[in-house]
């Protein structure tokens, strides 16, 4: 059970670290507007709870 939990603690870790750089790219393209920036962080953050969703989001917003 504490390797299930350690393995998903680092899987969230990972997908918080790159919510931050999806989202800044999402709000670059979209224009620089700073609530646009708070919206997409905050929801790459949520997704960063699923475990694998936020890695999925990443990859195919990558050639945006």
């Amino acid at each position: 059970m504490q390797f299930i939990l350690f393995i998903y603690s680092i899987i969230s870790m990972i997908q918080a670290f790159l919510g931050f750089g999806t989202a800044y790219r999402l709000t670059k393209n979209g224009g620089d507007n700073g609530v646009s920036l708070f919206g997409w962080m905050f929801l790459m953050q949520l997704v960063s709870v699923i475990p694998g969703l936020g890695i999925y989001i990443y990859i195919r917003c990558k050639d945006m």
